[in-house]
């Protein structure tokens, strides 16, 4: 058994210090076991190592459904065993997703013995990642995965921890004030496709993944259609997009700039049909055959600018919510959108209040006439 207290070196003085809190340490099983005692008080934390190692027998030498070597993994050694396993069957993106949610457990929780991952650490975990910003929906997930990972569900390993209460509905679409300062500050952005990728999304009601998985070869400029590849639903995949006037001029604007980058970069070749619109690299384009990861950093910029507050699904919210207001049909907006179902393709569509009241306008009822009948008293 060892305690100790661990030392530190402050900031101003640069001399050594030594911390109040007691941590204890030791191998179990192979595996170290570090933690904080979380008291200052010596007798204490030699209890508390006491405690934590007892509990890690008990585990051990119980009667497990698990083998016992499952009782004494870390969090990451779980994870790290679920993604590997993950990629057998689901798509790049479906595994780059999960990666994301995890990232985040494995951060935070990542040295932690399963026997230990009590109620108590999930619910200050949650709490933990609702005051960096996390969403309440985003933060039931990354714990979802976690239980999936551990190979149980959310309600047999923490019954007693509650789940965030989700938005039903957090999608909005843009007023036209909002859209039209979003736009301006695009058109100033120093991401050279940044401006595409935003004008695309409004124009189209496509998703973002759809959008950044898209290659040259379903751009088909002579008949101004756009076809989508693998969507999140069926009726999703595969669906055509009719380009009007406004997106083809876009889409032929990207195309010629497109080609120039090429070139200029010292690629070697023309723009080829595998090739994706929007090409991977960090700050810049630089690899045609992959697409881009995300426009997150440069996206936050924008709105800051632009002083929208908004997400980058919301441009869908806005196109769908403008096909609606136009008098498309149902069926139409649905073809276009991808969507399964007319409960789903209401729940895009935000009517404005600026529609509202010119529908109101048309309601007219007939003057009322104070003129008495013919042969009344």
């Amino acid at each position: 058994m060892a305690i100790f207290q661990p030392t530190y070196r402050d900031k101003k003085t640069g001399e050594q210090m030594i911390s109040g809190v007691w941590w204890f340490e030791f191998t179990y099983a192979g595996k170290r076991v570090r933690e904080s005692a979380k008291t200052t008080r010596k007798t204490i934390a030699i209890e508390a190592e006491k405690q934590a190692r007892l509990r890690l027998e008990r585990a051990h030498a119980g009667l497990p459904v698990e083998a016992p070597s499952m009782r004494i993994n870390t969090v990451l050694d779980r994870t790290k065993a679920y993604r590997t396993a993950y990629k057998q069957g689901h798509r790049d993106k479906s595994q780059t997703w999960v990666a994301e949610r995890l990232a985040h457990v494995e951060k935070a929780l990542g040295n932690v013995l399963l026997p230990e991952l009590t109620e108590e650490r999930i619910r200050k975990y949650m709490h933990a990642r609702q005051l960096d910003g996390a969403g309440p929906r985003t933060v039931n997930m990354e714990v979802s995965i976690l239980a999936r990972a551990i190979g149980k569900t959310w309600s047999i390993l923490w019954p007693k921890v509650k789940r965030n209460e989700e938005p039903k509905d957090v999608g909005r679409a843009l007023s036209p004030d909002e859209e039209t300062r979003l736009l301006k500050a695009v058109e100033e952005a120093r991401s050279p496709v940044l401006a595409t990728f935003v004008k695309t999304l409004l124009l189209t009601g496509m998703r973002c993944g759809e959008l950044t998985g898209m290659r040259w070869a379903q751009v088909d400029f002579e008949n101004r259609i756009l076809t989508v590849g693998k969507a999140k639903t069926a009726a999703g995949s595969g669906r055509q997009i009719p380009m009007n006037r406004e997106l083809l001029e876009v889409m032929k604007k990207h195309a010629e700039w497109y080609t120039d980058w090429l070139r200029t970069h010292g690629h070697g070749t023309d723009t080829l049909p595998e090739h994706f619109l929007f090409p991977a690299g960090e700050r810049w384009p630089s690899d045609p055959t992959k697409p881009t990861g995300s426009f997150k950093t440069a996206w936050s910029k924008l709105r800051e600018d632009a002083k929208v507050s908004c997400r980058l699904h919301d441009l869908r919210h806005t196109a769908i919510t403008k096909l609606a207001e136009s008098g498309a049909s149902d069926s139409t907006i649905m073809a276009i959108a991808g969507h399964l179902s007319r409960a789903m393709m209401e729940r895009y569509s935000h009517i404005r209040m600026q529609a509202k009241r010119q529908a109101m306008e048309a309601l007219k009822i007939r003057p009322f006439s104070t003129a008495r009948p013919v042969g009344s008293i």
